[in-house]
């Protein structure tokens, strides 16, 4: 074995030993970084947020939500249909015997900008078994609204009235109608149209004859349970002009029941003779009224 073969063993032989405390002095440090890896037991434990703790906001909110009443259901659809229907009744007596009966009653349909309203009357009075007074009428009118206060109308109107020598009269008129008063305490409607009549008399005598038409009604809500209204219903032709107001006075007594007072006037300037122009009827009814107000 030559020189220089013994002197590079012995170099390598002193750099293993040279290498062997490095090793072993980072073997305990790796086992340190371990265990700092593993579960401490003496380290403290973590622990739920203490109540009313700024952690607590959603838990308190969910439970005050689980403790509010519940919201209240929907109210019902309206009912596009509402109405009434009234009836007096009259009886005296001793040295005479009287009596008078009265209905009326109305239905009316609204949809969207359309209303349609059917009125009817019918009244009748006797005295001593004898017929002294006896009275029918009915109307359909329909309503299209332009806008919030104007609005056009077309008016089928039927009238008997015997005592006022009118056998039958029908009348068809069209025209226009603004809401001067829209409420909720006050409401003015005013009417204006044209139109056509055709009378029969008690001799069977026929007449037709263009009319104009001037209406109107206003109502009053005194209280909830008080209303008072003023109709006007005027036919102007070239042989005669007819009048109607009617007043009244509607009380609720206890839900959709209630009572009226009504006075009502007509008068025509076209009337046989040994009749009178003007005739007036007042009636206190009890009624039911139903569908929205």
């Amino acid at each position: 074995m030559s020189l220089l073969s013994l002197l590079l063993m012995a170099g390598g032989a002193r750099a293993a030993a040279d290498a062997a405390p490095v090793a072993e002095a980072a073997a305990p440090a790796a086992d340190a970084a371990a265990d700092t890896d593993a579960f401490d037991e003496t380290a403290e434990p973590i622990r739920d947020p203490v109540p009313g703790s700024e952690a607590q906001p959603d838990v308190a909110a969910s439970e005050a939500a689980a403790e509010a009443p519940p919201a209240p259901p929907p109210p019902p659809p309206t009912s596009p249909w509402r109405g009434d229907v009234a009836i007096g009744v009259v009886n005296t007596s001793g040295n005479t015997r009287t009596r008078s009966v009265n209905t009326r009653g109305a239905i009316e349909y609204r949809h969207d900008r359309w209303r349609n309203r059917f009125s009817a009357l019918a009244f009748s009075g006797t005295r001593e078994g004898l017929t002294t007074d006896e009275r029918y009428s009915a109307a359909n009118k329909t309503d299209l609204q332009f806008n919030e206060r104007n609005y056009a109308y077309t008016n089928l109107a039927y009238d008997n009235d015997r005592f006022a020598g009118i056998a039958e009269r029908y009348a068809a008129t069209i025209g226009y109608g603004r809401h001067l008063l829209t409420g909720p305490t006050h409401t003015l409607d005013i009417e204006t149209g044209v139109g056509a009549n055709r009378t029969r008399d008690q001799e069977d005598v026929y007449e037709t004859a263009a009319i104009a038409t001037f209406g109107g009604k206003y109502i009053w809500v005194i209280s909830p349970n008080a209303e008072f209204s003023q109709t006007l219903r005027t036919e102007a032709g070239q042989t005669n002009v007819y009048v109607n107001p009617i007043t009244a006075l509607k009380l609720t007594i206890v839900g959709n029941l209630f009572a009226t007072f009504n006075h009502e006037i007509r008068y025509n300037s076209q009337v046989p003779a040994a009749t009178r122009h003007i005739d007036q009827i007042s009636t206190l009814n009890l009624g039911y009224s139903f569908g929205t107000p």
